[in-house]
C-alpha cells in the first residue's frame, strides 16, 4: 500500500514538473520567440551569403586489359615474369579501375593537372562567378588575372590538394565496376572542362606509362634474342615481343585508353549546393533550442540562489 502511495506521489511530481516547464517557457515566450526571430533572419542572410555550387559527373567504363590472349599460356607467363613483362591478370578490371582512383587521389596528379593554366587560380583565388557574362573573378589580392600573377605567395602544394579533394569525388561502383567522377565548383563551366581534364590527363599518363614500359620490355626480349638460340625459347620471346608490339599500338590508337566516358561531361544547369532552405531551418532551430536552454539555465540558476 505504501509503495503504491510512493509511485502515485512521484508520478505526481514528475506531471507538476512537467506543467511547471512548460508554464516557465511559456511565460518566456516573447524572449524565446524573439532569439529564434533573430536567428532565422541571420539565417537567411548567411544563406544568401553562400555562392551557389554546381556539380558535374560523369561515369566512366575501365577500359579492358591490353594484353594479347598469349598470357593465357603458362609458359609465356613464367618467361614474361622473368623479363619483368606483365600480361595482365583475371582482376585487371578491379585492379584498373582502383589504379584509376588512386591516381586521381594522389598527390602527384593533383599537382600535375593544377599545373595546366587558368586551374591553379580557379581552384585557389576565385572569388565569385558572373552567371551573365559566365566568367570567374578572382580575389585581386590574391591573384592578378590580366597580368597572370599571384600577388601573394603561390598556394603550396599541400593546400592545393586539399582544395582538391574538398571539390572532386571519385567512387567505384561495386555491382558494376564503373567508375564514378564528378567536380563540384562555383562555375558550371569549370565543373565540366576540369572533370574533362582529369580523365584525359589520367588516360594520357597511363598511357604513356604504358608505352614507355613496353619499350623497355622489347628492348629486353630483343636482347634475349640474341643470346637463347633453343626455337621453342626463341619463339616465346618473339610471342612476347609481339604482345608488347599489341600493347603499344591500342595505347597510341586508343583515344580513351584507361577510362571510357559512358556519357560525355555537361555544364549543370541547376546548382547541387548550397540546399538554403534546410540551412534556414536547422539555424532557426538551433536558436530556438539554444534560447530555451538560456530561459531554464536562467529560471533554475536564479531561483536557488534567490
Amino acid at each position: 500500500m505504501l509503495e503504491s502511495q510512493k509511485e502515485n506521489f512521484n508520478s505526481h511530481n514528475d506531471e507538476i514538473s512537467l506543467v511547471e516547464l512548460f508554464n516557465i517557457l511559456w511565460n518566456k515566450k516573447i524572449p524565446i520567440i524573439f532569439v529564434s526571430f533573430i536567428f532565422a533572419i541571420s539565417s537567411i542572410f548567411y544563406a544568401l551569403s553562400l555562392p551557389n555550387i554546381y556539380t558535374s559527373d560523369v561515369v566512366l567504363k575501365v577500359a579492358g586489359s591490353s594484353g594479347s590472349s598469349i598470357s593465357s599460356n603458362s609458359q609465356f607467363g613464367s618467361i614474361a615474369a622473368l623479363a619483368g613483362v606483365s600480361l595482365g591478370s583475371a582482376g585487371g578490371m578491379d585492379e584498373k579501375a582502383d589504379l584509376a582512383k588512386q591516381t586521381i587521389r594522389s598527390r602527384d596528379f593533383v599537382k600535375h593537372v593544377s599545373s595546366f593554366e587558368e586551374v591553379l587560380p580557379a581552384l585557389m583565388a576565385l572569388k565569385e562567378f558572373d552567371p551573365v557574362s559566365q566568367s570567374m573573378t578572382f580575389d585581386e589580392e590574391k591573384y592578378d588575372a590580366a597580368n597572370k600573377k599571384w600577388i601573394s605567395a603561390i598556394p603550396s602544394d599541400n593546400d592545393v590538394y586539399k582544395k582538391f579533394l574538398s571539390m572532386v569525388s571519385v567512387f567505384i561502383d561495386i555491382d558494376t565496376g564503373f567508375l564514378g567522377v564528378s567536380v563540384s565548383h562555383q562555375s558550371p563551366y569549370f565543373s565540366k572542362s576540369f572533370l574533362e581534364l582529369i580523365i584525359k590527363e589520367l588516360n594520357n599518363l597511363e598511357r604513356n606509362r604504358d608505352i614507355a614500359e613496353a619499350k623497355r620490355s622489347k628492348d629486353y626480349l630483343n636482347k634475349q634474342l640474341a643470346v637463347y638460340k633453343v626455337a621453342d625459347i626463341r619463339n616465346s620471346i618473339n610471342a612476347l615481343i609481339q604482345s608488347q608490339l599489341e600493347t603499344e599500338m591500342l595505347a597510341n590508337v586508343r583515344i580513351d585508353y584507361l577510362l571510357r566516358p559512358l556519357d560525355s561531361a555537361y555544364v549543370p544547369e541547376k546548382k547541387s549546393a548550397p540546399v538554403r532552405s534546410m540551412i534556414c531551418i536547422a539555424i532557426t532551430f538551433i536558436g530556438f533550442l539554444l534560447s530555451i536552454f538560456v530561459v531554464l539555465i536562467h529560471h533554475y540558476l536564479f531561483r536557488k540562489t534567490a
